[in-house]
């Protein structure tokens, strides 16, 4: 086999080598972005899975429907936090009307902290 025949093929299979190992790259890299993206989207998708309860939550303790209550008064609540473990909350709700710009305060810590409106 001449020489330059030889040089020839090691030179094709540099090349092709190179081109294999770029592609290999590129592929690891947009495989490495997906895997990241479909993390962060599945995050976000299980933040924004809970709204939905949230609503049910605010609509259940200021809607006009009442909860079911007890001989004692309590009211009672069935609910699934974001892993979907099921949860009993038992409420004894004491509601104050609030006039349009008045300060409502809770004491935490012995200090007073002013309490903020949920947002829908």
């Amino acid at each position: 086999m001449p020489q330059w025949f030889e040089i020839g093929v090691v030179m094709v299979f540099a090349v092709a080598a190179v081109f294999f190992l770029a592609k290999y790259r590129e592929t690891a890299a947009a495989l490495h972005e997906s895997e990241r993206m479909k993390k962060r989207l599945s995050s976000d998708l299980s933040r924004y899975r809970d709204v939905a309860t949230l609503r049910t939550l605010r609509d259940a303790l200021v809607g006009n429907e009442p909860l079911p209550v007890d001989d004692d008064g309590r009211e009672h609540l069935l609910l699934r936090d974001g892993d979907m473990q099921l949860y009993h909350l038992v409420l004894r709700r004491q509601c104050n009307a609030v006039s349009e710009g008045d300060r409502v305060t809770f004491r935490r810590d012995g200090e007073e902290v002013e309490l903020e409106e949920l947002s829908p």
